[in-house]
């Protein structure tokens, strides 16, 4: 069996393909795969970055976990609603199109036959749920855009320029294997005003178990010898870190790259993991 790698997962369905003629059918496939190219190609992912799949009347991308995945929610949530429309206008009644748009991350395996993983079915359990298609069902957008917990956690909720963590909305579902999964699908006219789950810090977590006392003997000087021990991150867009750090445990929540150097380019980024 094919050794699994970190992918991030993009999958795009169209809303009652099954009712179209096959003159239309062929139509409206060509008219995915160009929201599709220009999407990426918003996000500046270059085509070595990714791979696709075709799924008839939907397809799945696996994509290089080193590119940042809030540039693919930002092309996803702006250039994709804007091809479709710009598309739509051109096409008859009967060939516009409408997506149910998922992204997840997560362990991929890839063998003779295509992509394996319980993450990939995760994704599509998203796609699938009768939650997100009332969701394109009942809006005027062309597109409607689900997140799993996982990029919510890692991504949205850190509120990267271009994307909004107060316009995602929870949408649970219960899976065929029996679990429940959590998606995040976004509605921008109107805010969400639920209390939105987060990780807590290990520093905070343990320091509610102190005593208030046994924290008050923390001397200044100590606080400020631990601080100098701490080495510096340097950050970029995305959950990537570059600069050199020594972490205990596991403190960083999601996708992590440790390292020296500059911040790379599209053109530069390692393309270890895709497939053509």
């Amino acid at each position: 069996m094919a050794e699994p790698s970190n992918k991030t997962i993009l999958l795009m369905d169209m809303e009652g393909s099954g009712r179209r003629r096959d003159s239309e059918q062929s139509v409206i496939h060509r008219m995915l795969y160009t929201v599709l190219h220009e999407t990426l190609s918003a996000a500046a992912i270059e085509p070595t970055e990714y791979r696709s799949e075709d799924r008839g009347d939907g397809v799945f991308v696996l994509i290089h976990p080193a590119v940042p995945k809030p540039a693919l929610l930002r092309a996803l949530l702006t250039a994709t609603p804007e091809q479709l429309v710009s598309t739509n206008r051109l096409a008859a009644e009967d060939a516009r199109i409408r997506l149910r748009i998922v992204v997840h991350t997560g362990e991929v395996a890839l063998d003779e036959f295509g992509a394996v993983g319980a993450d990939l079915v995760h994704a599509f359990r998203l796609l699938d749920a009768p939650g997100l298609r009332k969701e394109l069902a009942t809006t005027s957008e062309p597109s409607v855009l689900c997140v799993s917990d996982a990029v919510y956690q890692g991504v949205v909720r850190h509120a990267h320029p271009g994307v909004r963590p107060e316009h995602f909305h929870p949408l649970t579902i219960d899976s065929k294997e029996g679990a429940t999964l959590t998606g995040w699908y976004h509605d921008n006219s109107r805010p969400h005003t639920g209390t939105v789950r987060s990780e807590q810090p290990a520093a905070e977590s343990i320091a509610s178990t102190v005593p208030a006392r046994a924290t008050a003997t923390v001397s200044e000087s100590e606080r400020s010898a631990d601080a100098a021990r701490v080495p510096a991150l340097h950050t970029r867009t995305g959950n990537f870190f570059f600069g050199t750090a020594s972490v205990a445990g596991d403190a960083i929540a999601g996708d992590k790259h440790v390292g020296t150097g500059p911040a790379k380019s599209a053109q530069q980024r390692g393309l270890e993991g895709t497939g053509q």
